[in-house]
């Protein structure tokens, strides 16, 4: 590896690494617009020059290859000067509209300006003013804002692999738009708004929602499919209101497809099943009078899993069965991010405890016992949002003398239901989620559950200790250790542990 100097610390300097990343590296922070991690480098914005001992001007870090030798000063007068003029140019047609702009608090071009231009301007004439347009179905323009940095276009051309957006017009008319009849309607659209550094790109359904500093944030995961990508969670007052992508490069790499984005709009729906009736010791009675047959979705979280299977065990079932959902092909982007075609977080750990062919059976198990007589008390433990009743499971459903139902939303088995327990949304409660490729990872409480819901680690624990099991109600990371000896939430950490043998 070639050895450099930065600001007159000797460090090395990994093959492949352009300059402007090696600094980011090392904690020297060089202000940048266009570069990205995940991109091409473009070295357009001109934001990350620096002062190189290999050249008599300043260059773009992004685009500098590091050699042997190489001294580079980040933070002289004259680089210091040249990004003020660099901001200068910038900001010569930028509105001052931060005040209405979604993207304040979390803007960069903000952050430089209070940095390095000091609130001065010396431009007096009027401003281009450029379209403000929907890209597509969720993606608005902000063409004022535009500072042309390209990561939009470069993302759709690069990852998407759909190249709707592009540069139109010259100099300081130059603004992203779309060819003509070719709308920004991809299934990853929405990345191009995390993309964006300044306002210009912005999510039509999170627009004027909330301001950033009045938020808190909360590192979780996306169950919308078995990819289990990184993502922060938007809070305020109580209620969801966007989730971003959050980097993991062994997971979703940077991005979020979309239809994950918008998978919490059913948390705080209405129509949620609230009241609940009956107790988790009645279950127990039941299963002991008349053989339990029990049912449970691959969107429980692992330590819900591995109670449901210990309480199996000790009602001696006569019958598990598992809800799963899959839908379409599985899409992999150009860069490898993927959207897989099972659209439950946990299958893996399922079929870890229970075994492939036991969860590929899927609820038939269950209906037959139902059929047969051999078990006439039924539980189904349901965690996915969009699922309807299985017309065969509901079917076989009428003929059990014991219904006992925990589930998001009222349908037909819970208005049937003897003991209706009202379930909690992932965003509700801590666990843990296995992914496709054997991933251990967390999800975190973000939001309160609505009154009369609880999260399902506990009447599971409550319905154990009616079994003979522990007494004690122990937090979701005593029965995680529990389940996964080897691990802790300690070591899972905030982007996971591969963990042997645990894959779909």
């Amino acid at each position: 590896m070639p050895r450099i100097r930065i600001n007159g610390k000797e460090i090395e300097a990994p093959p492949g690494r352009k300059l402007l990343q090696v600094c980011l590296d090392h904690g020297i922070y060089v202000p940048h617009f266009c570069w990205h991690p995940g991109l091409s480098p473009a070295g357009n914005c001109r934001m990350c020059l620096v002062k190189v001992s290999n050249s008599r001007k300043l260059e773009a870090s992004c685009m500098v290859d590091p050699v042997e030798g190489l001294e580079v000063w980040t933070d002289t007068p004259e680089v210091q000067e040249a990004r003020k003029s660099v901001l200068e140019y910038l900001l010569i047609n930028h509105p001052l509209d931060c005040p209405v702009c979604d993207k304040a608090g979390e803007c960069r071009l903000q952050d430089y300006t209070a940095a390095w231009r000091n609130g001065l301007s010396r431009f007096g004439e009027a401003k281009n003013l450029r379209h403000t347009k929907d890209l597509g179905p969720r993606v608005r323009l902000w063409g004022n804002r535009c500072i042309v940095c390209t990561r939009c276009v470069r993302f759709c051309e690069e990852v998407a692999g759909t190249g709707e957006l592009a540069v139109v017009r010259r100099g300081d008319r130059s603004v992203v738009d779309v060819f003509p009849g070719l709308p920004l309607d991809n299934p990853i659209s929405l990345n191009v708004v995390d993309l964006c550094p300044v306002g210009a790109l912005n999510d039509r359904d999170f627009l004027y929602q909330a301001r950033v500093w009045f938020t808190r944030s909360v590192e979780s995961l996306c169950p919308s499919c078995s990819r289990g990508c990184n993502v922060r969670i938007t809070v305020l007052d109580n209620r969801i209101r966007r989730m971003v992508p959050r980097p993991n490069l062994e997971v979703n790499r940077y991005w979020l497809c979309d239809e994950g984005r918008s998978h919490f709009r059913y948390v705080a729906d209405p129509g949620r099943l609230r009241a609940g009736r009956g107790s988790a010791r009645e279950i127990v009675s039941a299963a002991a009078r008349l053989g339990l047959a029990g049912v449970i979705s691959t969107y429980q979280t692992v330590e819900e899993i591995f109670l449901f299977k210990r309480l199996m065990e000790a009602l001696q079932a006569r019958a598990v069965g598992f809800l799963t959902r899959e839908r379409g092909e599985r899409r992999v982007f150009r860069d490898g991010f993927a959207i897989e075609t099972d659209r439950t977080p946990n299958r893996a750990w399922a079929e870890a405890l229970f075994g492939r062919g036991a969860v590929a059976s899927g609820i038939r198990p269950v209906v037959e016992a139902l059929r047969a007589g051999t078990a006439r008390a039924l539980l189904v433990v349901n965690g996915i949002p969009e699922l309807e009743t299985p017309p065969e499971l509901e079917e076989a459903a009428r003929g059990a003398e014991f219904l006992a139902v925990a589930d998001l939303r009222n349908g037909p088995l819970a208005e049937r239901a003897r003991v209706v327990l009202p379930a909690a949304a992932w965003a509700e409660k801590d666990g843990t989620f296995v992914n496709v490729d054997g991933r251990v990872q967390r999800i975190r409480r973000a939001v309160d559950p609505p009154p009369g819901v609880c999260p399902e680690i506990l009447w599971l624990q409550e319905a154990l200790a009616e079994a003979g099991g522990p007494r004690e109600i122990r937090p979701a990371e005593e029965v995680f250790r529990e389940a996964m000896p080897d691990l802790d939430y300690s070591k899972v950490g905030s982007l996971g542990v591969r963990r042997d043998g645990v894959r779909s």
